[in-house]
């Protein structure tokens, strides 16, 4: 009688073993097809979409006028990290809803913060994995690093300050005067970025401070520091 226990007990063993590693597997492949296959083909497609949509003009209207009655989804502008790639741009959506906009267009703008240019604080969040993944090398941003934000009307370029790892109740880091960055100041010119930290994981926040330190006019063309950049130089 013990031997038969013994047997079923190690048939049981067995099965749960094989079930284990068998998921194990599907979770890897599916990572897998994710990271080299989805994110690419995703990420691909928001450039090209981005790279479409022009500023608007009175005979074809694209960007969305900014205004605090902008639905969620709306796009009013392109943001562009030269850090990420020479040439990476991607569309700005308004607001943080996933299903409209971080999932479908990309960086969304939060609806409490500031728009560009403002004094205070110019948030957006993005996915740093899944969804075309457009904040993927948030982490890689050092000092130095410009980051151009394009509307209808103007240039804005934001410089990088520094980057924080907090908890997800951490709000305070997307205030007028972000909570947490060295040297902001009320009457500050500042742009936030936010995702997800660590990758596949929402258990905490990466945050990102960049200070405005030039604006221009549409009219007056590509910032000459983005032109720079996306040369290669």
């Amino acid at each position: 009688m013990g031997k038969r226990v013994g047997t079923a007990r190690i048939t049981w063993i067995s099965v749960a073993g094989e079930l284990l590693i068998t998921v194990g597997v599907i979770l890897l492949m599916y990572v897998g097809w994710q990271v080299f296959v989805n994110d690419p083909i995703v990420g691909s497609q928001q450039q090209v979409q981005a790279e479409r949509f022009k500023p608007s003009t009175p005979t074809k209207p694209e960007f969305s006028k900014i205004s605090n009655k902008l639905t969620q989804g709306k796009v009013f502008g392109k943001l562009y990290i030269p850090r990420f790639e020479k040439n990476y741009v991607r569309l700005i959506g308004q607001g943080t809803f996933q299903a409209v906009t971080l999932n479908k267009i990309g960086p969304g703008h939060y609806l409490s913060s500031q728009w560009p240019g403002e004094v205070g604080n110019f948030a957006v969040a993005a996915h740093r994995t899944s969804h075309g993944a457009p904040f993927n090398k948030i982490d890689t941003l050092q000092t130095g690093d410009k980051v151009f934000v394009e509307t209808n009307d103007t240039w804005f370029t934001y410089e990088y300050r520094q980057t924080a790892i907090v908890d997800p109740t951490a709000v305070g880091v997307i205030a007028k005067v972000p909570e947490g960055m060295l040297g902001a100041v009320k009457g500050g010119k500042y742009m936030t970025m936010t995702s997800c930290h660590p990758k596949w994981s929402n258990k905490e926040r990466i945050i990102v401070w960049l200070e405005l330190v030039d604006e221009q006019p549409h009219t007056s063309g590509v910032p000459a520091a983005l032109r720079t950049a996306q040369a290669g130089a």
